[in-house]
């Protein structure tokens, strides 16, 4: 003291200043540098419907848990030295916009953890992204149950304050074991309706427990019953469906949707019976709060129908804490969102705390723990990986009781079931699933309605058809006499009425065509040849040159004098016959003239019974019956017309080229029609030979000549015996049996109608002149004689005579069964049910179950045998005319378009309301004048390509562009209600978004500026023009349009009031307020900037 005496105050006061200077720099040296956590927080700011945000949170309800968390572990010192920085983003319960926050944070290096959430749809891809993002990202939700996010492989960095579904399945299950259940019904509200909004929660609630269920052993799939509760309304009929197959009907609804479920089931008399019990689902909110609020609120006599009514009802729903220090949290919540946030005031309603929400707390807990940690082994604050890790596998005291995550990041769960006390009204926690001990505790007493729990089975069963009463009652006995009487009567009254209906339809005579119908000024008809030849050229077949003009029998044109000489055996000496077609009331008919020398038919019973069959005939490879004429001297019979020709026209041209593919198909149709044929009462064909195989212009087969034997009896034969086509027309298809019953004949003709076993050779024969197209019934002796070959086969020789069969790539199971089909035996030979068997495994390949496949193969094989160039303009029409249809497709709209390459008329359609957008850039003409065309086109096509691949994003669409001009339109041609000015704006935005980036590649220094105007109302759309059609609009909207455009500013939105009005409906974008704008012909009109967005705000 005595040494510092002498010195000055001065001096003393220097000293001073230096000491405490020098404390202070050791100070800030030895204090370490804080660290500043961002945190994105993200929830919707409003409440939005209840099917888009089941939990009811929102920003202002979690902010207040979130502070008081934050401020709570900064008093305890788990945030030494660090900083977190709230950063709310309103998703607006929309699954794009919470991605597209968390991705704009990550990008502008202002994420270090996400928390939040309303919803699983916009949590799902945030969680898959993070895992990816640097050092990782952890996020951090306290909904999500949902078990399709337990893949940690997927979600690497997701943690889930209120665990998984998976643990919901599992308490039921425990459950289900006390009370002795193995049969349960599930009856639950799904967005049935309204699929745009994706599943509903009861849904994912569900199927998690509905897969616990089938994972444990002696369970099995239950019956699911789902409705939407916002449009069905008849409970009794969902409750009884649920009966009929379980005592026990798990619900999953909404408290109103329960109450009336329960109403419904006291109406049916479920309730006071006690044979049924209810356990509802509700994780959403506080039931308990619920039920016992609205039990309290009704008078005496409701009261006591309704403790009635909810006997049987039992809750399940997460297990709330009941510590002191749980309540005094609740109070300090509640306390701070008055105090600072004005919770009350704001939404009108009562703050209210839940799991939901004070999961908040727990997880800004875990997180700073978790966060310490990190920093104390050396690591980054912003490595999420680390944080994360040391989140899960952990247990720590949380604001309910001590909390546990698992190894995968998911909270062990606990659950209550709550049953009615009768004696104070309220739902009481009768039993708790301890999630992190697999284990359900029983802490309270069951009621139950009947005394005790219902069976898991009736004893009579679900529809007492177990218990059949034994004694009938005498009504049951009229009754049972009654409905056999009115059987009886039924039937009776049935033939009564189609015999009467058979002899009407006789009478009637519908098959009956007369001569006169049959003709007309241009009557054409086909030749075709019937002998052993080969036939003319298939391609001079459908070539107009070939057509006569001479009449034919007065009605119909032959082809006599144009046929062109065809190579064959004795062709001088034989005689064709001829196919004639006909118009018959307006199509094509084949016409098969018959040799009756009568002046009159009989027409018997049996003729007309016969006729009246071969009418109602129908089948795909089968001629369609026409009708028959009877008028004389005019008999024929008249059929569907082919205009492909018969088989043996097909198979005679060597221009035809026939792969596998087309031969088996072909096969298998002539296989088709004849099981129909030989199912009929027409029982088999006859005559059946290459010559009466005929294909349409689809290219399918089909029998004909079959069938009316009364009538072709009556025919006179007039064919010359000594003529070889006489006999490789009738009798080279018969086998031994038939050749041999009309040997003896004058007029050799076989039986009328053949057999079953006769119509298997004669397919063996065509068989055979379909696998080696060398003629029918091919020999290696070619000068033989049809006759020859008749008699041969009649003789019976050992081996039998038969075609020559050839070395072929065909397969050896059509050989073998072909040489099956023609054995001497007719007992050996197969019925065309088995042979369809063989050859449908060797026809599978080519042949589908659908139609329009099989045509279509069909079809190509054709267009592949036409001549090369053909072939080629064919190839290049289809090839331009997809073009054309595309390039229509990018014109028009596609359904416009459509209508158009129909040849329908297209209309014009008013629209009440749509969303026009203009823009166009400001300075494009002294642009276009300092740079060259090449460079003003390059750069138009790099801008337009660049919008183009926006705006397939949107549900707009692009009408023109006239140089700088762009215009595009939504809510049309199809209406999406009001959305349009909502999609119009979102891409309007993001035009402009990215013209900001947008380099013009030959001045790269200088800004694109891209003026934008948009307006609402009601327009008028339509095709304009025959050449070069337009899809144009009209109206004043249009022009309004426009005008906003011209009077607005460079990078700027300029919006109507119209379109202010429809966007201020969605609450999610920023306007500004530019004031009256006299736009031409318009006047003064109020107009609105749209903003960019903000943090606050949606894009």
């Amino acid at each position: 003291m005595k040494a510092d005496e002498g010195v000055g105050p001065v001096a003393l006061l220097v000293r001073v200043v230096l000491c405490w200077g020098l404390l202070i720099c050791d100070c800030s040296r030895a204090a370490p540098a804080q660290h500043r956590i961002q945190m994105m927080v993200a929830m919707p700011y409003e409440l939005g419907p209840p099917w888009q945000n089941p939990f009811l949170l929102t920003r202002s309800v979690a902010e207040p848990v979130i502070q008081l968390a934050i401020d709570d572990v900064s008093r305890k010192g788990f945030l030494n030295n660090i900083a977190i920085d709230l950063h709310f983003r309103n998703t607006n319960c929309s699954d794009t916009l919470g991605p597209y926050y968390a991705v704009e944070a990550y990008c502008a290096k202002q994420l270090d953890v996400v928390l939040g959430f309303a919803s699983a749809y916009a949590l799902a891809p945030v969680a898959r992204l993070s895992g990816f993002w640097s050092q990782g990202v952890p996020v951090i939700t306290t909904i999500a149950q949902v078990d399709s996010l337990d893949d940690r492989s997927v979600y690497k960095l997701l943690t889930r304050m209120n665990g998984s579904y998976r643990e919901l399945g599992s308490t039921i299950i425990h459950l289900l074991q006390l009370l002795n259940y193995e049969t349960v019904a599930f009856l639950f509200h799904s967005n049935l309706r309204r699929p745009a909004f994706g599943k509903s929660e009861c849904f994912f609630q569900m199927v998690a427990i509905n897969n616990q269920l089938l994972k444990a052993s002696g369970w099995r799939q239950p019956p699911v019953i789902d409705f939407d509760e916002f449009f069905d309304s008849n409970y009794e009929d969902l409750l009884k469906r649920a009966s009929m197959s379980a005592n026990v009907i798990l619900m999953c609804a909404s408290v109103d949707t329960i109450e009336n479920l329960m109403h419904a089931a006291a109406r049916l008399g479920m309730t006071e019976s006690g044979k049924y019990i209810f356990f509802s689902i509700h994780i959403h909110s506080d039931m308990q709060d619920d039920f016992s609020w609205q039990l309290s609120n009704v008078s005496q006599a409701e009261r006591e129908q309704d403790l009635k009514t909810f006997a049987s009802l039992k809750i399940v729903t997460l297990r709330r804490p009941s510590q002191s220090l749980y309540r005094r949290f609740e109070e300090d919540v509640k306390a701070l969102a008055q105090k600072k946030f004005n919770y009350t005031q704001i939404t009108g309603k009562p703050y209210k705390v839940t799991k939901f929400t004070s999961a908040f707390y727990d997880a800004i807990m875990l997180y700073a723990i978790a966060l310490n940690e990190t920093l104390s082994l050396g690591f980054s604050p912003r490595n999420g990986l680390e944080v994360t890790r040391r989140m899960w596998n952990r247990s720590f005291a949380g604001i309910g009781g001590n909390v546990t995550i698992s190894k995968d990041g998911d909270r062990f769960s606990d659950y209550s079931v709550l049953d009615l006390n009768p004696q104070t009204g309220t739902f009481e926690e009768v039993a708790y699933y301890a999630g992190s001990q697999v284990k359900l505790y029983v802490v309270g007493q069951w009621y139950w309605a009947g005394g005790s729990p219902p069976p898991d089975r009736p004893i009579c069963g679900f529809d007492n058809s177990k218990c059949p009463s034994k004694n009938l009652s005498p009504w049951a006995v009229i009754l049972i006499v009654f409905s056999t009487l009115t059987v009886i009567f039924g039937v009776i009254a049935l033939f009564v009425f189609r015999r009467y209906k058979l002899e009407a339809e006789l009478r009637t005579m519908s098959w009956r065509i007369f001569w006169d119908e049959l003709s007309g000024q241009k009557k054409q008809n086909k030749c075709r040849k019937r002998n052993d030849s080969r036939a003319f050229h298939w391609l001079y077949e459908q070539r107009n040159s070939l057509i006569c003009e001479e009449n034919y029998d007065d009605s119909f044109t032959s082809l006599t004098d144009s046929l062109c000489t065809v190579e064959g055996l004795e062709l001088e000496k034989e005689k064709n016959a001829f196919t004639k077609i006909a118009n018959y009331r307006g199509q094509i008919v084949a016409v098969k003239m018959l040799n009756i020398q009568r002046n009159r038919i009989e027409l018997s019973r049996k003729l007309l019974i016969e006729l009246k069959k071969m009418k109602d005939l129908s089948h795909e490879h089968v001629t369609r019956f026409v009708g028959a004429c009877i008028d004389s001297p005019h008999y024929c019979i008249v059929t569907e017309y082919c205009p492909k020709g018969s088989l043996q026209d097909i198979l005679e041209n060597a221009g035809i080229k026939l792969d596998k593919m087309m031969i088996y198909s072909l096969m298998h149709d002539i296989i088709k029609g004849m099981v129909f044929i030989h199912s009929t009462d027409i029982r088999s064909h006859g005559k059946l030979k290459s010559t009466n195989c005929v294909v349409d212009s689809r290219f399918v087969l089909k029998i004909t000549d079959f069938g009316l034997n009364h009538i072709h009896e009556l025919e006179t034969v007039k064919e010359d015996f000594l003529s070889n086509s006489f006999w490789r027309g009738r009798y080279t298809f018969c086998g031994t049996d038939l050749t041999n019953e009309c040997a003896n004949k004058i007029n050799y003709c076989p039986p009328m109608g053949g057999t079953q076993k006769g119509d298997v050779y004669s397919f063996a024969i065509i068989l055979h002149e379909m696998l080696f197209r060398r003629g029918v019934f091919y020999t290696s002796d070619e000068n033989s004689f049809a006759r020859d070959i008749v008699e041969n086969v009649r003789m019976g020789m050992q081996p039998p005579f038969r075609p020559t069969v050839l070395e072929t790539s065909f397969d050896g199971v059509i050989i073998s069964l072909m040489v099956r089909c023609w054995s001497e035996n007719p007992d050996d030979r197969p019925d065309f049910r088995m042979i369809r068997k063989q050859v449908i495994s060797l026809t599978r390949e080519f042949e589908t179950s659908n139609i329009v496949d099989n045509l279509l193969r069909r079809m190509e094989q054709y267009a592949n045998n036409l001549e090369s160039l053909v072939q080629e303009r064919t190839a290049d029409y289809l090839q331009e005319k997809q073009k054309a249809e595309n390039l229509l497709y990018q014109l028009l709209p596609k359904s416009v378009a459509s209508q158009l390459i129909k040849g329908e008329p297209v209309k014009a359609e008013a629209f009440d309301c749509v969303t026009i957008y203009f823009s166009d850039i400001v300075g494009f003409t002294s642009l276009c004048a300092d740079s060259t065309p090449m460079e003003v086109v390059n750069l138009l096509n790099d801008l337009y390509t660049c919008f183009d691949s926006i705006i397939e994003n949107y549900d707009v669409y692009k009408v023109e562009t006239i140089g700088d001009a762009y215009m595009v339109v939504s809510g049309l041609p199809r209406k999406n209600g009001v959305a349009h000015a909502f999609e119009i704006a979102r891409m309007a935005l993001a035009l402009l978004s990215a013209v900001r980036c947008f380099t013009i590649v030959h001045r790269p220094k200088e800004q694109l500026k891209l003026r934008i105007g948009i307006h609402s109302g009601p327009v008028c759309a339509g095709v304009v023009g025959l050449k070069m059609p337009r899809y144009c609009l009209f109206g004043d909207t249009v022009n309004t349009a426009s005008r906003m455009e011209s009077n607005g500013l460079p990078l700027k939105i300029h919006v109507s009031s119209a379109t202010k009005t429809l966007l201020d409906s969605f609450n999610c974008f920023q306007l500004e307020y530019r004031g009256e704008v006299v736009m031409k012909g318009k006047g003064a009109q109020v107009t609105y900037w749209l903003l960019e967005p903000t943090e606050n705000h949606v894009t």
